[in-house]
């Protein structure tokens, strides 16, 4: 009998699983080889067959863009008188490369100290004077021994520690003379944006410094001869009230406008224009910056070639003539009257094309006396300006159909409405002069009651005596407001001048409805001296609101310095819309104004201006400083010629309300002698 056969301990392995281990070994360990092969043979490449170009670039040069400032546009009035032109000042300047360390400024900065020493103000913040004092390894060790640092020199750390040492215990380190002057030059080399251009020194440069620096700038990167140029103004100061003013490289860039203009590509450091036309203009007037590509060698000598040299500003050609605008504020400063006047305003202009004139403002001191030219006043002052506001009045009657050229007649009487006290014209206060007026003769004797009663036909009411003004709609002051707007009145004119404001309007509730009646006559709200000066124009060239403007044309430089000059084209903002009878009243009523024999014309004080003017004037009740005060106030135009005028004084006692008319009548003097001759606008 067979004994039964033994299981072997061993486990039975299937066939073919042991051989596929050592195949995916050898597939693993071919690819690394194959990866070690491709190493090599990249080492092979770098350090034989292309030792020569990596050794080339490790040696070779540095390149940078840098920009070279140019000079900006000139300004010049509508003579062709140079108004605003540059003086160029030899300077020191240095762009910062784009890889600089501070102990590469520091060794630069201590180069051109000795040949350079700054005469001016500036004050070294506390970090860069850490800064600069530790770069030097005898100063920075006073500084570990005194600090205790445990920091590794040349570490983050250190640097952090040292300066941080040196800010809280500053008094414990000090600069010599020559020493500070150097630290004051690192800290204008540090505060530069990388390949921006600063100057290190701009005013009074010597020509000893700079023999000394032309002849070792090229060892001393970014640091070269240039040119630094101010405005200068050949006919005097006065004109920068209207021109406006710019930046200096001391000053450096507007805080509220800094970033901005950093990022458009300015320097902290140049000249930008800061208000009125130089700002308005001034992606015209900067010009476009030279390119130079700057080379720095491995010994850090450098290299220029010229890219691009630049190109000056464009030059503006101003609607201004400069002896009128000095004659205009010569009248304003001799006739401003005393007291509680706190100003005189005048702006003259083209009725067809908005070319400014002249634009002259006088601010006064009530309390001193004190006068300052402020020609931009005449589009940031607004005032209640009174009864020239009527024409408007009339015109928007006419335009919602309330009145026509053929039927305009209204009593002139007092205006009693129930709860409020009577608002009368200036010639019938107890009722006794009551009469029916036309619209012109209302314009002539300035009838405060018939606009009133204009406004009352715009919200759907005929005037009676004792009435109440519940049923008036507050929509009216609307109404009133878009007929003013057709003129220019209480919105913004589109000078091309910043700042400009539209002025006040008051409330419209239904509580302020009996304020309706005073915003018929000027009595509400407030409008700018150039808003009045835009609305005279319309009257004068037939319904048309043109914007004024006071760049004429602008003159741009090509590449081959040939100039092209670029004219402003007038532009017509809106229409009054009206006929020829409805704008024919008011040209009669403005007429008449002036030349009607009526006792009652408001503007005979004009009446001998030749050639013949028309006119509307105002008379405005306020107060100023708490007393009872006027604003004096005058549109002017001469018919079928190219001058209007608008006059504000605000302030003035009863006695000088007719200051307005005194003032445009030498205005008017002034024009026919400056500007044109009196007989063309017979032609």
């Amino acid at each position: 009998m067979r004994s039964p056969k033994r299981r072997s301990g061993r486990l039975k392995i299937k066939k073919g699983s042991m051989s596929r281990i050592p195949v995916r070994l050898n597939v693993l360990m071919g690819i690394v080889i194959l990866m070690l092969v491709a190493l090599g043979w990249r080492l092979v490449n770098l350090q034989i067959t292309d030792s020569a170009k990596y050794k080339t670039e490790v040696t070779s040069s540095e390149s940078s863009i840098e920009k070279i400032n140019v000079q900006r546009g000139l300004i010049y009035d509508s003579t062709g008188k140079v108004l605003v032109t540059n003086k160029g000042s030899q300077a020191i300047t240095y762009t910062k490369p784009r890889t600089i360390t501070n102990k590469g400024m520091y060794d630069i900065a201590n180069q051109v100290g000795s040949y350079l020493k700054l005469n001016d103000d500036q004050q070294i913040s506390t970090a860069n004077f850490a800064m600069y004092y530790i770069q030097s390894p005898k100063r920075a060790a006073k500084v570990v021994a005194a600090s205790g640092t445990t920091a590794a020199p040349g570490t983050d750390q250190y640097v952090d520690d040292l300066t941080d040492y040196i800010e809280k215990h500053k008094s414990q380190f000090s600069l010599n003379d020559a020493q500070l002057n150097k630290a004051k030059i690192f800290q204008k080399m540090a505060n530069a944006y990388s390949l921006s251009t600063v100057y290190l020194k701009e005013n009074d440069v010597s020509q000893e410094e700079i023999a000394n620096i032309g002849e070792r700038q090229s060892k001393m990167p970014g640091v070269r001869v240039g040119i630094y140029y101010t405005r200068d103004y050949p006919g005097g100061q006065d004109i920068k009230s209207l021109i406006g003013a710019t930046s200096t490289s001391k000053s450096g860039l507007p805080s509220d406008s800094v970033n901005e203009l950093l990022a458009k590509g300015y320097a902290r450091d140049d000249i930008v224009g800061t208000s009125y036309l130089e700002k308005q203009y001034e992606d015209t007037l900067k010009g476009s910056k030279g390119r130079v590509k700057v080379t720095t060698n491995k010994d850090g000598q450098t290299t220029e070639d010229k890219i691009y040299a630049g190109q000056v500003g464009g030059d503006l050609n101003l609607t201004i003539n400069n002896k009128f605008q000095d004659d205009v504020e010569k009248i304003l400063r001799d006739n401003i009257p005393g007291g509680n006047t706190t100003g005189a305003y005048a702006v003259v202009l083209n009725p067809k094309t908005g070319g400014v004139y002249a634009s002259s403002g006088i601010n006064r001191d009530a309390t001193t006396g004190a006068l300052t030219s402020d020609a931009l006043s005449t589009v940031n002052q607004a005032n209640v300006v009174g009864s020239v506001v009527k024409p408007a009045t009339i015109t928007t009657g006419f335009m919602n159909n309330v009145i026509t050229p053929q039927n305009n007649v209204l009593t002139d009487q007092p205006i009693k409405v129930a709860g409020t006290s009577p608002k009368t014209s200036w010639w019938n206060q107890n009722g006794s002069g009551n009469m029916p007026l036309t619209a012109d003769k209302a314009l002539m004797m300035s009838s405060n009651t018939y606009v009133m009663q204009v406004m009352l036909k715009l919200g759907g009411l005929n005037y009676y005596d004792g009435m109440s003004l519940a049923s008036l709609p507050t929509s009216v002051f609307q109404t009133m407001r878009d007929g003013f707007s057709r003129f220019g009145l209480g919105v913004k004119t589109g000078i091309d001048l910043p700042g400009e404001i539209t002025g006040l309007r008051g409330k419209t509730t239904r509580e302020d409805i009996g304020k309706a009646l005073d915003e018929s006559f000027g009595q509400y709200d407030t409008y700018t001296t150039m808003q009045l000066a835009q609305y005279v124009a319309t009257i004068a060239n037939g319904g048309y609101r043109v914007r004024p403007h006071i760049v004429q044309s602008i003159t741009n430089h090509n590449s081959k310095n040939q100039k092209v000059t670029t004219t402003i084209p007038t532009e017509i903002m809106g229409t009054v819309n009206w006929n020829a009878d409805q704008r024919q009243l008011i040209w009669d009523g403005m007429n008449e104004v002036v030349h009607s024999s009526s006792s009652y014309a408001t503007g005979a004080g004009l009446k001998d201006i030749k050639p013949a003017v028309s006119a509307k004037t105002g008379t405005a009740e306020t107060f100023t400083n708490g007393q009872p005060t006027l604003t004096s106030s005058l549109i002017s135009f001469v018919p079928n010629s190219d001058v209007a005028l608008a006059v504000v004084v605000p302030g003035v006692d009863q006695a000088t309300e007719n200051v307005n008319q005194k003032i445009g009548k030498a205005i008017y003097a002034a024009y026919w002698k400056d500007v044109e001759h009196a007989s063309s606008a017979d032609k």
